[in-house]
């Protein structure tokens, strides 16, 4: 993953949480991080869809519980995986 492509799916996922890129780190998690709802969550796969130009599968949206794993799934979705 590029330090680019990095940068760009902490950007997003902090616009659409609402929160500073400061209180978001790998472990941060779907269940005991209060601005990730599901509607969030929602909003964060079509955001991703959109500036990536990407599809994700079903499991793939549903594995994405931390901050960690939505960084491995986004990238290998762009990196054509």
């Amino acid at each position: 993953m590029s330090d680019d492509q990095n940068a760009v799916i902490k950007r997003i996922f902090c616009e659409v949480l609402g929160v500073d890129e400061s209180e978001v780190d790998d472990s941060t998690s779907y269940n005991s991080f209060r601005p990730w709802d599901s509607l969030k969550h929602l909003q964060l796969v079509s955001m991703y869809e959109d500036e990536f130009d990407i599809e994700f599968e079903m499991d793939d949206i549903i594995a994405m519980e931390n901050f960690g794993l939505v960084k491995e799934i986004v990238t290998g979705y762009i990196n054509g995986g």
